[in-house]
């Protein structure tokens, strides 16, 4: 599968050095693909800022109805694409039907959301002047998404910067190209206007090239930053399927994937013992497998580094409530592994893992508009 760049609505191929290969078979090359520059990038983000007149002045439909469409693709092609994804990045044909699905129900929900986006009307101090405040978009936005999420996040960066009037220049993570080229190729083909949603693949020059583009108005970036613990004081049982789903679904490596387990002392060796049965249990093979429950990490560079989250296991209504309240993160769990959060409510960590706005839901108006305030007098 050879791979093209998207620039204004165009397919550009070009020699294709770089490969994506099948973690489950090594010897598979899922993908071969350009290694981008500066030019690529400038004429992507060119074509971007041409485009964006139009399409943040469209009706609110225009751009619901392609999101709805892009959502309706994905989803019927599901298993299609989910297979790709446990292919290319290593999750279990499951988990990569699920991602694929999960997408899919993102672009649909921005759909909406785009008909959704509002103001204010606020009394002025003054006589016979009138205040009120509406949302504009930000212009282009820059996107750069990593490898474990290879689907989903894309998704959740796109669906909402193109809900809101924006147009998009995205560089996905080299580990997973295909997966990434083939929702452009779904944006592309249910009709976006040129120029609205371009992806420029290559190495990390690329990326760098768009952060620091004169010509970008926002960049929105997902990396990895520790910052997990897990806690457990409840039915050891629970708290060890909570600890284990957490730090072993999707192959550890969601960006809130567990990576630390703080057990009170009275629990410990029994927490231990039991967790440690239950991993080794774990079947580990080929993600395209029906029978494995973790499939490969997605590459050798990746294979001992796992992203992580916050979460807590408790049958304390007041260990509970204290933890929500005084713990130092952006998300957290109680009673659930850290490996799944839903798609239409804030995203994002605090400190060192996130900055900004938060993602998704209806937090993500925030990042991808600014507010203007205007006074009108008689």
């Amino acid at each position: 599968m050879q791979l093209p760049h998207y620039i204004n609505g165009q397919k550009i191929a070009a020699d294709s050095p770089l490969t994506s290969i099948n973690p489950s078979d090594t010897s598979d090359i899922v993908a071969s693909f350009p290694d981008g520059d500066s030019a690529e990038v400038d004429a992507a983000v060119a074509a971007a800022r041409a485009a964006f007149p139009a399409w943040s002045s469209a009706s609110p439909e225009v751009r619901a109805d392609l999101l709805d469409k892009v959502g309706a693709t994905i989803l019927a092609r599901a298993t299609e694409l989910g297979e790709l994804l446990a292919r290319e990045e290593g999750k279990t044909r499951a988990e990569g039907i699920g991602e694929a699905m999960r997408a899919g129900r993102i672009f649909r929900y921005f759909g909406g959301e785009a008909l959704r986006r509002h103001g204010f009307t606020l009394e002025s101090t003054r006589p016979n002047v009138e205040v009120s405040t509406h949302r504009e978009a930000l212009g282009v936005v820059g996107l750069i998404t990593p490898w474990n999420c290879p689907i989903a996040i894309p998704a959740w960066k796109a669906a909402p910067a193109l809900a809101f009037g924006n147009t998009v220049v995205l560089k996905p993570a080299n580990i997973t190209a295909a997966i990434a080229s083939a929702l452009a190729g779904i944006i592309h083909d249910c009709g976006a206007p040129a120029g609205v949603f371009n992806m420029v693949l290559g190495r990390g020059r690329v990326g760098a090239h768009l952060a620091a583009h004169a010509d970008v108005d926002a960049v929105s970036f997902t990396g990895s930053q520790s910052t997990g613990a897990q806690v457990a004081d409840a039915d050891l049982d629970r708290a060890v399927a909570i600890a284990l789903d957490g730090g072993f679904f999707q192959t550890g490596q969601r960006c809130t994937a567990s990576s630390r387990v703080l057990v009170e002392e009275p629990i410990h060796d029994r927490f231990v013992e039991t967790l440690a049965e239950r991993a080794k249990a774990l079947r580990v093979g080929a993600a395209l497998d029906p029978a494995t429950q973790i499939g490969p990490a997605s590459s050798e560079a990746q294979l001992e580094q796992n992203l992580r989250y916050v979460g807590i296991a408790t049958s304390s209504l007041k260990y509970s409530r204290h933890f929500r309240r005084n713990v130092r993160a952006g998300m957290v769990m109680v009673n659930l592994p850290t490996a799944g959060v839903d798609y239409h409510v804030p995203f994002g960590g605090t400190r060192g893992s996130s900055y900004g706005p938060r993602e998704q839901g209806f937090a993500a108006v925030e990042f991808h508009t600014q507010v203007k305030t205007a006074y009108v007098g008689d």
